[in-house]
């Protein structure tokens, strides 16, 4: 049998949680989840956006940023209405769209297959700005905006690391002094080589000096 659990009852205990669950929130107040459903109906509520929207808080509870979110603890919440809707508003409203990886930072939730759907819908707009699918408005006037913020606002490519031409697995410093010691004896073998080397404190075994004679086409000189 199911006590009565009066509206004033269940909004009460929701403004203490400020958060809670739908079937935990029914459970406290022993009646069921349709009776909660049907009394915060009246007053007002938000569904998260994460957790399958699993989540509720009152209307008047939430503090939302200047996008329209708001968190509590690791719970998302938003004033645009359910995900679809307010991925499609962040989107509108961003001065450079947002990506994926972007927009699962804002709401807390997987978003690829709900920005494919607005995407085949005509809703939404993309570019490829490098590797990264940016999203866009569909207004062509506000997509082309929001196109050039971003292609503006993207770093400056990292300079490329200029080729070194050295034997594969050998640092600079142990093929010049490779190098340097076949100059003082080019007669000298490169086992004899690695041991005048080692006895100078250099790590250098004798198949390496035979890759370096190999690697650069060196030549060994009688005097």
């Amino acid at each position: 049998m199911e006590r009565t659990a009066t509206p004033a009852r269940i909004v009460q205990q929701l403004r203490k949680q400020r958060v809670a669950q739908w079937h935990a929130l029914a459970q406290q107040l022993d009646c069921s989840t349709k009776t909660v459903q049907r009394t915060l109906a009246q007053v007002g509520y938000y569904n998260s956006l994460n957790y399958n929207a699993t989540f509720v808080t009152l209307q008047d509870v939430p503090r939302f940023d200047p996008q329209g979110l708001w968190t509590y603890q690791d719970v998302h919440f938003s004033q645009h209405g359910n995900l679809p809707q307010t991925i499609h508003q962040l989107i509108e409203r961003a001065p450079a769209g947002y990506t994926v990886e972007e927009l699962e930072g804002l709401v807390g939730t997987r978003v690829h297959n709900h920005v494919s759907r607005l995407l085949r819908e005509g809703t939404l707009a993309r570019c490829f700005q490098g590797r990264s699918v940016v999203y866009l408005a569909a207004d062509p006037r506000r997509r082309e905006s929001q196109e050039t913020v971003r292609r503006q606002a993207e770093p400056p490519a990292a300079p490329a690391i200029p080729k070194t031409d050295l034997p594969p697995g050998l640092d600079a410093l142990t093929v010049i002094a490779v190098l340097v010691r076949l100059l003082e004896a080019p007669e000298a073998s490169g086992a004899a080589v690695a041991r005048t080397l080692q006895a100078r404190g250099r790590t250098v075994r004798a198949e390496q000096v035979r890759q370096i004679i190999a690697f650069y086409g060196l030549k060994k000189t009688t005097r």
